[in-house]
């Protein structure tokens, strides 16, 4: 196989693989958020500074969650776009 060929598979197993793990990354976000807005919900209210950071680090993991979803989603797109030009 030519260099051109190897690299149009690699490139496409890239794909696959950013795709395949944002689907389950995005599957365990939506579990992570039902739970975590239970969590939340139930300790939300208090003003105890501990539970005001468990409020925060739960709210920041969920952005950090969905980024990275939008990222390796990104990342599939461009390498299969990529992968075609070869």
């Amino acid at each position: 196989m030519s260099q051109l060929g190897q690299l149009k598979g690699q490139i496409e197993s890239i794909a696959q693989q950013a795709k395949s793990q944002g689907g389950q990354l995005q599957a365990f976000g939506a579990k992570f958020s039902q739970t975590s807005s239970q969590v939340q919900s139930t300790i939300g209210g208090s003003a105890q500074s501990k539970d005001k950071e468990v409020v925060q680090a739960i709210g920041d993991a969920q952005g950090k969650v969905k980024a990275a979803v939008e990222a390796l989603n990104q990342a599939a797109s461009v390498a299969s776009r990529y992968g075609q030009s070869l």
